[in-house]
């Protein structure tokens, strides 16, 4: 406080503390985030929360009706035990199926791919090989399953049918049949899963400190032990990144564009969970959409996500214990 003279008197000034300054500008800081930050939280709202909030009340009504909700599980029953054509749970095997084989394989295909492009000194050719696989990831996954379907459905006697004839004169798979489409399936959510994971694991396994390696080969530690030892460990944090959005991205494969619509992937028994719901709501035969089908799909899946994910957080804890 401030006493100044003024016309024979006093006048008091008050001056404000650094803590009152601070508070102000905490507040005014507190504002500006919020205004940056508001239409980013409508657009979450929006298109996440309010989309959930209608699968659930499609899916959890009876008939699917939104109009008049009645909470029930009919069309969760419906899918699940009551199809005679046991359409959404052939979805849901080959989905497993898919989640199992293709993760793992194109994690451990990655991997090894990675190291050798990481160890590669040539710098034009270290490019030349790191722009040739990540040229798949930028490009149309429409267009990547127009290929496969080139290659592998294109009439009674496909391309790659002469290539294996190369090495088996008697081998002609049908790759329509269910048990070599689902392997169709895996092959190509394989190759569409590389790119990144390469790119992600190279980048890793050029951030670990040359000299952990150089200390190892002193001690005359064999490569494959530098590996286990000291690349797998480094990158550990990114593996399990690969592995979460891998298992999730897998749940949510759809073989669109290997098949013309849904009926023609049904006949093969090549549906996923994913292009079950997307058929319901499109339907491929121009019928009426089924919104509770829909619905009730994409809810058991959210559950199964959800166990997934609660199932790789343990696999995490156990891993980082591992390697600690």
């Amino acid at each position: 406080m401030e006493s100044t003279p003024k016309n024979k008197g006093f006048t008091l000034k008050f001056k404000k503390s650094p803590k009152s300054k601070n508070m102000e500008k905490g507040r005014y800081d507190l504002i500006n985030q919020l205004i940056w930050i508001t239409p980013g939280i409508a657009f979450v709202c929006l298109f996440s929360y309010y989309s959930i909030f209608i699968v659930l009340r499609y899916g959890m009504s009876e008939g699917g009706s939104i109009g008049a909700f009645q909470l029930s599980l009919s069309n969760i029953k419906l899918i699940l035990f009551e199809d005679v054509t046991n359409e959404f749970t052939i979805a849901l095997r080959n989905t497993f199926i898919y989640v199992i084989a293709a993760v793992p394989l194109s994690l451990f295909i990655a991997l090894f791919t990675a190291k050798a492009l990481a160890n590669i000194v040539h710098k034009k050719a270290f490019g030349f090989f790191q722009s040739a696989f990540f040229l798949p990831y930028v490009t149309s996954s429409l267009a990547v399953a127009m290929v496969f379907a080139t290659l592998f459905l294109n009439g009674n006697d496909p391309i790659i049918n002469s290539i294996i004839r190369l090495f088996n004169k008697n081998a002609n798979p049908d790759w329509r049949e269910p048990k070599n489409t689902m392997i169709l399936l895996i092959i190509y959510g394989t190759w569409r899963m590389l790119p990144f994971k390469i790119i992600m694991f190279t980048a890793a396994f050029l951030r670990i400190d040359r000299r952990l390696y150089q200390a190892a080969s002193l001690d005359g530690t064999p490569k494959w032990q530098q590996f286990w030892k000291i690349s797998l460990p480094q990158i550990l944090p990114v593996i399990i990144y690969m592995i979460t959005t891998g298992i999730i991205g897998a749940f949510k494969f759809m073989p669109f564009g290997l098949f013309n619509n849904y009926n023609e992937a049904t006949a093969s028994q090549a549906q996923t969970a994913v292009y079950f719901i997307f058929d319901k709501v499109n339907p491929s035969g121009g019928g009426i959409p089924q919104y509770g089908k829909a619905g009730a799909a994409s809810i058991v899946l959210m559950i199964l996500i959800l166990v997934m994910t609660l199932f790789n957080r343990q696999l995490t804890k156990y891993l980082n214990k591992k390697f600690k």
